[in-house]
């Protein structure tokens, strides 16, 4: 039988996962309790807040600068996940997820760098990005954000909510989603 290995967070990071533990636990208590975990969530909102976090903080320090940036070479890369497609999910996972699930949600990965390039080519920036350090980033951002949300990677696949929910993404991609303008102010 499989057993999943229980990874132990940062420190940073222990109050979200003792959050998710604690919903994934009251399935016991006969909660039917679940867990999505997105990673970076791209496209327009539908609610009073429609804009995401990553892209237009990346969007607003590519047009103070002219170009856009990343920590280090970008290579960094993260999953994401159309806000529609996510909509979408939790909606499956109300109506047929079991108690105490949890879902990984994404349909897609880029690298920061990637994302640069695909702002820059909405906003006719130029082709290159720029490198910027870690110390710049976390004056601009502050250091959880500069470390967790720029400067790591965040790889994950939905694999179990298309398997048991039958969750087919159908959004554009993020670099597709950029370029086509979504996230132009």
């Amino acid at each position: 039988m499989y057993q999943e290995e229980i990874i132990e967070p940062l420190p940073e990071k222990l109050a979200r996962v003792a959050i998710d533990r604690t919903v994934l636990a009251a399935a016991h208590r006969g909660i039917r309790s679940i867990v999505i975990c997105p990673s970076l969530i791209y496209g327009t909102g539908h609610g009073i807040h429609k804009e995401s976090i990553q892209v237009p903080w990346l969007i607003d320090l590519a047009l103070e600068r002219g170009a856009a940036c990343h920590i280090g070479k970008g290579e960094n890369v993260w999953s994401n996940v159309h806000i529609d497609d996510l909509v979408e999910l939790y909606l499956l996972a109300v109506e047929h997820a079991p108690a105490g699930s949890f879902f990984f949600a994404e349909n897609g990965e880029a690298s920061m760098k990637e994302v640069g390039e695909a702002i820059n080519r909405a906003f006719e920036l130029g082709p290159a990005t720029e490198m910027m350090s870690l110390d710049e980033a976390i004056k601009r951002w502050g250091p959880e954000a500069a470390h967790f949300a720029f400067g790591s990677n965040s790889r994950v696949r939905s694999t179990k909510a298309r398997k048991m929910l039958g969750w087919n993404p159908k959004g554009a991609s993020l670099l597709e989603e950029i370029e086509k303008g979504c996230c132009q102010k």
